[in-house]
């Protein structure tokens, strides 16, 4: 039920702001008077604030509340796309579909890769790197490699079916770059599955992805977890004990973070 209310609140708080009376800048109401004009609970009115944070509609600051970016997702999506989007489950199915998905492209791409495509990845690793040593976002390097790889599998259907997975995901993949930790783990992630489709390991490529993806959901996780309760990371969370797979809260060993073992 809370699902389904907090659903309603984020449609129709998108629908004010895409008819302009919540324009750019402006701040939306508080927790305790969205509490109030629809009567629901506070977990219902965070949730449906942080759907309106993943698509890059709200910018939510501790004890400020709520402040509209702009409309560039009703502008580019069409309004029956923004409220299926706006489902509280709709990032988690979208990295479900990358955990079934990308693993096999990057076993395809070990078979099949040329090297024009390990150029493209080693250009897409090296751009991160770059990103994350000078504190600079890295999400559209990010989208690079994984592009790479796709294109690498040589499989055109298995592209064009990731390509708007991956566009649906941006501001998610924004958000969790601003986690330093989950930012490092990607950067030595990404390292394994490119070495591993160099060196034609079908299944080790496809077993470094699995750990990849898996370390997204965990990021995605830590940020909807801190955001329904103080708003921020605390400083004791620890990254390398990362959960795996959705919805499973528990830590797995270091192994399955791309840790020899």
């Amino acid at each position: 039920m809370a699902e389904r209310l907090s659903q309603t609140v984020a449609n129709d708080l998108l629908a004010q702001i895409t008819r302009g009376e919540y324009g750019p800048g402006d701040r939306l109401p508080s927790e305790q008077q969205l509490m109030d004009r629809y009567r629901v609970g506070r977990n219902t009115v965070r949730e449906a604030m942080q759907s309106l944070r993943t698509l890059g509609l709200v910018d939510i600051r501790p004890r400020l509340g709520a402040r509209v970016l702009g409309q560039a997702a009703p502008n580019t999506l069409a309004n029956s796309a923004v409220s299926m989007l706006i489902g509280d489950q709709t990032v988690t199915e979208l990295y479900e579909v990358r955990l079934i998905l990308e693993p096999a492209a990057a076993a395809i791409a070990a078979k099949h890769r040329s090297d024009d495509d390990l150029l493209a990845m080693r250009r897409a690793r090296t751009h991160y790197r770059v990103a994350y040593e000078m504190g600079t976002p890295v999400w559209e390097a990010d989208i690079e490699f994984h592009q790479a790889i796709a294109e690498a599998s040589g499989n055109a259907v298995l592209a064009k079916v990731l390509a708007p997975v991956s566009d649906l995901l941006n501001n998610a993949r924004q958000a969790t770059g601003t986690l330093p930790a989950a930012v490092e783990i990607a950067l030595g992630q990404h390292d394994e599955i490119a070495e591993a489709i160099e060196a034609r390991a079908a299944t080790r490529a496809r077993r470094a992805m699995t750990r990849h993806i898996e370390s997204g959901i965990w990021a995605v996780n830590q940020l909807t977890h801190a955001e329904r309760t103080t708003g921020a990371l605390t400083e004791t969370e620890s990254p390398a004990r990362a959960p795996g797979r959705i919805p499973r809260q528990g830590r797995p060993s270091r192994a399955r973070l791309g840790q020899p073992g």
